[in-house]
Parts: structure tokens; sequence; C-alpha cells
């Protein structure tokens, strides 16, 4: 028996991308916990059953049927989580990335499934990689940490005894009806005309790169670990132009795009929840959409005004966040037919990235968050006083990883020019020696 539903605005969106490329892998997302401890196998693959049996998404196929494309939720009872131990392994954390980046490869069928895939690796004695993957179809990133932090839940129980949280019953008619209803509402045509407005006269996306389509949107990654002392400086920045430390990064992206190119009209990506409604922040799902935004940088604004006008912007997408991008895409004349994205994209990921495991601690790593089209700057916060992880993802066909390291070193170090004394200097005086792309 299964039942079925109709896609979300933003799977939707997926489903398509897919079928005009049926060999593109990006859509596979992908993260593991490294958990340090006594952990119990067995107990914990009851757990991961359990959260696959209560999360529909996990357990959907799609297809199209005589009523049109749908998904169909079926019997969780085929499917299997695999445990490999490569403790044996002159190189045990090598052996289990080589084995992890073989899996992001591997083909995920939406039409039979399952779309979601986990193995436990033990690395050590006391030291486990949990990694999970899925179809952008079914779940995304937020909807990885929902998961994560529900097997912690589960298992804990299992382990301890320890009274699981009491969740109400996570339903994806909910997301998909709730969906629905946004696309036939006013609120919809609003924010239409809302961005329509926002991005009259729009030249187009800024690159790094003479940006062209790629064959693919594969990525190669490079980052680098932000102390917590330079950490509290862009918070004393921050707290100095009234703002949030988000919105000052994302400024910063911004001022460094600006900085290459030469362009001071600004347009990057912002990916977005999409969950407005609070009842759906606990339902696994693919919710994300990503939202232009659109800055105009004056080399002679001050640093604390070109952050409180990235602020307002800011302020304005997320009020208008649901609005589909594939949409809107289209119906932006700027944007040639070859993009699917708005350029280079900012994604912050400010939520608990680290859970216990009945007191085995783990913190979690992302492999890979989704397709790549141009750059993508991921901004990580585990929220454990660790400080900032700043990740850029660069197509692998327009970047090579010398020049996306050398962009990387390039926008942390005008991070750290910025500070509360440099508020009220111009961006032109901030930015030291300039940079050809």
């Amino acid at each position: 028996m299964s039942a079925r539903l109709p896609l979300s605005a933003a799977q939707a969106g997926v489903w398509v991308a897919q079928q005009l490329d049926p060999g593109d892998r990006s859509f596979n997302v992908a993260e593991f916990c490294e958990i340090r401890g006594d952990l119990q196998p067995a107990l914990f693959e009851r757990a991961v059953r359990e959260i696959v049996s209560e999360a529909e998404a996990l357990r959907a196929r799609f297809g199209i049927d005589e009523l049109g494309l749908g998904q169909f939720i079926t019997d969780p009872a085929d499917w299997s989580m695999r445990h490999v131990d490569v403790s044996g392994e002159a190189d045990p954390s090598g052996a289990a990335h080589r084995r992890m980046t073989a899996e992001l490869a591997r083909e995920f069928d939406m039409e039979t499934g399952p779309v979601f895939s986990s193995v436990l690796f033990r690395v050590g004695p006391e030291l486990f990689y949990w990694y999970r993957a899925a179809h952008h179809v079914a779940v995304d990133g937020f909807a990885l940490s929902l998961i994560a932090g529900r097997v912690a839940d589960i298992y804990t129980e299992l382990v301890t005894g320890r009274p699981r949280r009491q969740l109400p019953p996570p339903s994806l008619r909910d997301v998909v009806e709730d969906d629905a209803r946004y696309q036939s509402s006013a609120e919809f045509e609003r924010d239409r005309e809302f961005w329509l407005e926002r991005l009259a006269g729009l030249r187009g996306p800024v690159s790094l790169v003479d940006w062209k389509p790629s064959g693919n949107r594969d990525s190669i990654r490079t980052g680098r670990q932000l102390l917590p002392e330079q950490v509290d400086r862009l918070r004393a920045l921050a707290r100095r132009a009234q703002a949030t430390w988000p919105e000052v990064v994302i400024a910063a992206v911004a001022v460094h795009l600006h900085r290459a190119t030469g362009e001071r009209d600004v347009l990057m990506g912002l990916p977005v929840s999409g969950r407005v409604n609070p009842m759906l922040r606990c339902v696994p799902s693919m919710l994300t959409n990503a939202v232009p935004l659109r800055l105009a940088i004056d080399p002679g604004a001050t640093l604390s005004s070109v952050i409180r006008h990235t602020a307002g912007e800011l302020e304005l997408a997320r009020e208008h966040q649901r609005y589909p991008q594939e949409r809107l895409l289209r119906e932006l004349p700027a944007i040639p037919d070859s993009r699917r994205q708005f350029g280079v994209d900012v994604n912050i990921m400010a939520f608990n990235y680290s859970f216990s495991y009945a007191g085995c601690q783990s913190v979690t790593r992302n492999l890979r968050s989704g397709p790549v089209e141009d750059l993508t700057v991921n901004v990580y916060d585990r929220l454990d006083g660790s400080g900032l992880r700043i990740e850029f993802d660069g197509n692998a066909g327009l970047y090579g990883p010398t020049e996306l390291a050398e962009q990387l070193d390039r926008f942390v170090e005008l991070l750290g020019r910025w500070s509360a004394e440099a508020a009220d200097r111009t961006i032109g005086a901030l930015q030291g020696p300039s940079h050809e792309p």
C-alpha cells in the first residue's frame, strides 16, 4: 500500500532539473556525524529504522501516473542500513572518507526508491562515522539536521530509558497542502509583484569567473576556520552597525564580488528554509528555496551603511521568500535561459550540528548541500563556541583548486580587516590593494 501526494513547488523544480540531466549527481545531499564513544550499532540501527518509518519523505518515490506528477509513500520494509568496519585499515579515517565519496556518486532512483541511504562506519574502538544522504527532491539540509536530532533522541531512549521528546506526528501532507494554498493565494501574487519590481533594470548575475554554462554542476571545495576571536570581532562590528553577524558576512561577500569585478549592482542568491509556517519546522521534507539578493555597493559608502543596507534587503527578501526560484528565473529578462541560479549563493547554516547519542558526543560535517552552478559560500556556525567555518564550493567546470583557494584567501583577508573600529571608514578605504578576478 502507498499514499499518493503531489509535489511541493521546490520538489517539482528539483524533479524537472534531474529529468533534464539524468546523469547529474549534484542533487545528492549528504553529511556525516563523527561520533565518539561506546556506540551500540544494533540499537543505533533501530533508531535510524524508526526515523525512516516515521519520516514519510524518506520513503517516497516519484513518478507520473494518470493524475500527473506525484510522490508515493511506500512501506519501509525493504530499506536496510549498512555497517562498514574500516578500523583495520592502515588509514581508517581516509578509508571511510573514500567510501563516502564513492557513495556520493551513487544514483538514487527516484521512481523506484529508496531516495535515502545510511551507512555506519566503525573507524576505531570508540569512533564511528554516520553517513546519511538523500536525493534533494526528498529532503533539504534543514531536514537532514532534523533527522539527526531525532535519531539521537530515539537512540538515547533505547540506551538509557530517558523518555524522548513528544512531537506531533510529522505529516508530509501538511507540507504539500500548505504549499498548494500558498501557490493559489494573494500572497503568492504579491510576492511575484515584489520581486519583479525589485529586480527591474537588472543587468544579470555577478561572477568571479568568466561564467558560462558548465557541463555539470559537480563541485570542488576548500574551507577555512575562523577562530573565536575573529568571530568576536565580527560580532562587535555587527553590534556597532545594529545588525547580526550573518548580515555582516553576507555584506562581505557582496563587497568581495564588487572588489573583484568592479560591479556596483551586485546580485547574489540566498538559500532560505521556506518554513514560514512554524508547524512545518519539525517535518523532514524538501522546502528550501533560493531568493535573489540585490545590493548596491558604493566604494564611498561607509562599512556600517553597507551592512545596514544588506540587513534591510535581507529582511525584505525573507518576507517574500516563498516565491519559487525556478519561476522567478524564467520571468526575469536579465537572467539567460542557461542560468538556473542567481549567481553566487551565500548559504548561512546556523543551527545545531552537535548531538549527544546517549552520552556519545558528535560533530556533523557537511559533504554536499546541493548543486553548484557558479560558487556557493557556505558559512557554518555549530553553536558550540568553536568559531565559524567558511567553505567555498566552486563549480568544477569553472574553478580549479588553486583559483578557488585564492578566492577564499582573499575573502578571509577582507573579513580580517573588518572590525568595529573600521565601521565608519569607507568601503574603498577598507579594501586595500585590488585583485583582478
